[in-house]
């Protein structure tokens, strides 16, 4: 759902979160099986914490991740118009961001790690001023990039997780015009999640 801007990432990801004294902290092999649960605050913070947004999943020995994810958001008009999020041109329009995504993570290198994911999503837009609107469903295959830490702020299990998802629509949305604005396609998109939770 989001442009992202590939160099801030890249710096963000490989010079200031891992040499942060809060998020410095590299991930460790667990000596079992770990279950963890996180709420998303990045998505719900753009759009005024409406409804709910969070993640369950196991920490394997080997360093491979499991996780679930569901989205339920209420998409506010002034994020789906900004450049940020690229979602509709025009005004006037509102949304709903709802769906289950399962992600297979492996770690890659110290506090990163790389997996694929299979999903379903509906994306509901309407416009707030006309009897007007378009209601999508898809099945999604995607692949995302992970960096986490935990026992962050020196806090056994606390744990923080930004997550780069990208997600291909096996049934794409095509551009849809409501009113005198217009939802873009969506074939493939991408989204910045950042999880706050606790490892057991």
């Amino acid at each position: 759902m989001k442009r992202i801007s590939l160099n801030l990432l890249f710096t963000l990801l490989t010079v200031i979160i891992p040499n942060s004294p809060v998020f410095g902290q590299t991930e460790k092999n667990p000596s079992q099986t770990q279950f963890f649960v996180g709420y998303e605050l990045g998505e719900m913070a753009f759009n005024k914490f409406q409804f709910f947004a969070g993640e369950a999943g196991l920490l394997f020995k080997t360093q491979h991740m499991l996780r679930f994810v569901h989205m339920n958001v209420k998409i506010a008009e002034k994020h789906l118009s900004s450049d940020f999020a690229n979602v509709v041109d025009g005004e006037n329009v509102k949304g709903l961001f709802k769906g289950y995504e399962l992600f297979y993570d492996i770690r890659i290198y110290k506090s990163f790690y790389a997996g694929a994911s299979a999903g379903y999503y509906n994306n509901f837009y309407r416009h707030t001023k006309l009897n007007e609107s378009v209601d999508h469903f898809s099945s999604t295959l995607g692949f995302e990039l992970t960096y986490r830490e935990t026992n962050i702020f020196k806090v056994e299990g606390l744990y923080f997780n930004l997550a780069l998802p990208f997600r291909f629509y096996l049934n794409p949305l095509e551009k849809t015009e409501l009113g005198n604005s217009t939802v873009n396609r969506h074939f493939l998109e991408n989204n910045i999640w950042i999880f706050i939770g606790y490892q057991f």
